[in-house]
């Protein structure tokens, strides 16, 4: 490998920041197209890995409507003084002062589900998956930058996969079972995200981090639209089918992984000669080595405005998506007043629209990174104020529709779904900039405390939604609002993509440059 890494050591630019080579730069770095590298290769892996755990973990928001018994006595609730009872139909009036029938459950219910539970376990329920994420995806992060990437991305999916298929089997034995079972999941889902996150700093150049990123991560919208409408279509057969069939393929795809993902590039097989230098293009030879991190610069990187950015915009940002990803179901069912059996079919419906933002990242990202060069701070601000305020005018859309305005609601729904998506683009790929070596801790430590949201959000909604009635879930969505407003302020003040002086990256960098030699000449 030493005739590589002279090869590599030429590659070496002059600029100060490994980060993002300018478009003049990198001219010589677009000769290596991505069909058929190893780049697009663990791409598709983190696209499909990002589906699988989105789907196994979604799922659940959907399908606990039909695990669950009917239950007559938690029907919404109308006043006596607003409705009357006729022929198994409640007729009241609507926000809009037009009357409006709701179907009575008691006759109307297409519920088939066998689990003797509460509303209250039967809304908290999917919320439990986070107990254990919460604990892991933190815990992993820090393993990431310290042992193999791979092995953690690899466990993660085979063995949550067979937890997945075990849980119908839980479900049945009690709720607490099936409790442990979930938490269980959450933990093995949380040791692949800061794995895979951790894995881009080799498997992606650095003009193409938000395109690949962008693809990777359209799997948490793709896995979400694509088991909504396949988990209600396999139900019809037994609830338990969703779970054997998503975890099936998770176990299968798990398993071909270990012949597909690396650590590094020296232990690939298949990767040319070519695609090597491409890779390390804007990297220092000393990077080449990948050696993990001793130490932790706590002190500087607790006082860092940069990391607080990357960790409370992370946090408030992730409260929207899990909110709507968790609960959009149910506001559905009762909110909205969908049939059961349309649940699932229009609950995918709004992630076409962050699909949509997906291809504008992947196709634009790339371009609009090598125009703009390493300092981004500006451009990534004012693309994520853009769409933070997008997003709560959409919100606030949907507050004011009634029930009758399904097809508006739906409409705003996807175009949030949207502008969320293309804010998560705008902020996430900031932390391979300004801290790489510690993608991996940071990544993890973020989505640890974000996600600490997605076993609260369902106590909150619990607490707020009693009847299930429009106005209750407007309370829920006044939340977004203000969690959408402190991200698009905390990003505008204390984001940065520039690379961090405490970063062991930026001393390399200075030890390799051209100045830095001469001077020590």
């Amino acid at each position: 490998m030493c005739w590589r890494l002279c090869l590599l050591h030429r590659s070496v630019m002059s600029s100060m920041s490994w980060t993002l080579p300018r478009l003049s730069q990198s001219s010589a770095a677009t000769a290596h197209g991505l069909v058929g590298s190893v780049r697009l290769t663990y791409a598709i892996c983190a696209f499909l890995a990002t589906c699988l755990h989105a789907a196994m973990r979604n799922m659940l928001g959907m399908i606990i409507l039909k695990m669950v018994m009917p239950r007559p006595e938690d029907a919404l609730v109308v006043s006596a003084e607003l409705g009357r009872l006729t022929e198994g139909n409640v007729t009241s009036t609507g926000r809009c002062g037009s009357p409006r029938v709701v179907f009575n459950p008691q006759f109307q219910e297409t519920q088939s589900g066998d689990l003797p539970w509460t509303r209250n376990q039967e809304l908290t329920f999917p919320g439990v998956y986070y107990y254990g994420y919460v604990v892991s995806i933190s815990l992993s992060g820090y393993l990431a930058d310290r042992c193999s990437s791979k092995r953690l991305f690899i466990v993660s999916l085979i063995f949550e996969a067979a937890a997945y298929i075990l849980l119908p089997a839980m479900a049945h034995f009690s709720f607490e079972a099936g409790m442990v079972d979930l938490i269980i999941c959450g933990l093995l889902a949380g040791c692949g995200n800061p794995a895979m996150y951790k894995l881009f700093v080799t498997w992606a150049h650095p003009t193409e981090r938000t395109a690949l990123l962008s693809f990777a991560y359209s799997g948490l919208l793709m896995g979400s639209m694509l088991v909504y409408p396949v988990a209600s279509y396999l139900s019809n057969y037994g609830w338990e089918l969703s779970f054997y069939v998503v975890g099936g393929v998770g176990l299968l795809f798990g398993i071909a992984c270990c012949f597909l993902v690396y650590d590094t590039v020296e232990q690939h097989s298949r990767i040319s000669d070519e695609e090597v230098d491409y890779l390390m293009q804007g990297k220092s030879q000393l990077e080449l080595k990948q050696q993990p991190v001793v130490t932790i610069p706590w002190k500087s990187l607790l006082a860092a405005p940069p990391v607080y950015a990357f960790i409370l915009t992370h946090m408030f940002h992730t409260y929207t998506f899990l909110v709507i990803v968790q609960l959009m179901p149910r506001f559905m069912r009762e909110a909205m007043e969908f049939d059961l059996r349309e649940v699932g079919f229009l609950s995918a419906a709004p992630y076409l629209g962050g699909i949509c933002s997906k291809i504008m990242c992947i196709l634009g990202g790339s371009y609009v990174e090598r125009r703009v060069g390493p300092d981004q701070n500006c451009v990534r601000r004012m693309l994520y104020g853009i769409c933070s305020i997008l997003t709560t005018s959409l919100i606030g859309v949907i507050i004011l529709a009634d029930c009758d305005d399904k097809i508006l609601v739906l409409v705003m729904f996807a175009f949030m779904m949207a502008t969320t998506d293309m804010g998560f683009s705008g902020y996430w790929p900031t932390l391979l900039y300004f801290a790489p070596s510690f993608a991996g801790l940071l990544s993890g430590l973020a989505n640890g405390l974000a996600h600490l949201s997605g076993f609260l959000a369902p106590h909150l909604v619990a607490a707020l939604v009693h009847t299930g009635s429009k106005d209750e879930w407007n309370v829920v969505l006044m939340t977004l609002i203000g969690f959408n407003t402190m991200a698009m302020l905390v990003f505008a003040f204390c984001s940065s993509t520039n690379l961090q002086p405490w970063d062991p990256r930026s001393r390399k960098e200075k030890t390799g440059s051209p100045s830095a030699q001469e001077s020590n000449s």
